[in-house]
């Protein structure tokens, strides 16, 4: 029987050590300056990119290897910051049930408004896309039932949210649970190319005023990755790919 193919996404080195170790037989190259391991994991055909970070590098990254394959499904995965009201604590795993660009809009008098208000979509369609991305709802509730996960919105800043206020007026605006820097591109890109995507974030940080001394990077890398192995370890993903 012939492995799915997966395609994993991660914005550092950092938040993918495990799957680096844990990948059977990977080979290291590179292609189009981001860095490519190929190798087995957990019963798939298994390729890691390093991205970098932010949604450009993320989606140049994703669009030169969706180019050369057509995985059976990408899974980005790394680490989030949770907003303060949600009550998500520090090394929690968080699924995205959708993923918003969060400063693509329209400042007006009356206040922000989404990207509907230019009236030209990100991605045209049935229906069209302009900030949001909805991720397919079966298969992240199938992730979500595997590894415990908290799901819902997730938003994707290029300005990181030092203030607690900024977080909260987030929170509020898109009803979201946390924020990252690459999501909506992935999403948006796996859309385009009409390739199933999930988001696997480990939180290590609060959305609040900006004190490293709290936050828990490596912890909330590992919270991340093993839910991924979770995820893919079980039957149920296979069935719903």
């Amino acid at each position: 029987m012939t492995k799915p193919n997966l395609l994993l996404v991660s914005a550092t080195e950092l938040e993918s050590g495990t799957i680096q170790s844990e990948l059977g037989g990977g080979k290291t190259v590179q292609h189009a300056s981001k860095t490519v391991i190929v190798g087995d994991l957990c019963g798939w055909q298994c390729t890691l990119i390093h991205t970098g970070i932010g949604a450009v590098n993320a989606a140049h990254a994703l669009t030169c290897q969706l180019e050369r394959q057509t995985p059976a499904l990408v899974i980005q995965f790394g680490i989030g910051g949770a907003y303060v009201p949600t009550g998500i604590p520090i090394r929690s795993v968080v699924l995205a049930t959708e993923e918003v660009y969060g400063d693509v809009g329209v400042v007006t008098p009356e206040g922000w408004k989404p990207a509907d208000e230019i009236g030209i979509p990100l991605v045209g369609g049935d229906p069209p896309h302009f900030n949001r991305f909805p991720l397919n709802p079966q298969l992240v509730s199938t992730a979500a039932e595997i590894c415990g996960a908290s799901c819902g919105v997730f938003v994707t800043v290029s300005q990181c949210s030092g203030l607690q206020a900024v977080g909260d007026a987030l929170h509020t605006r898109f009803n979201a649970l946390c924020e990252s820097m690459e999501g909506a591109a992935a999403a948006h890109i796996c859309t385009l190319y009409d390739v199933p995507f999930l988001e696997v974030r480990g939180i290590s940080n609060l959305v609040e005023d900006r004190d490293p001394t709290r936050w828990d990077i490596p912890g909330a890398s590992e919270t991340a990755q093993s839910a991924l192995i979770q995820i893919i370890s079980d039957t149920k993903m296979l069935c719903n790919v």
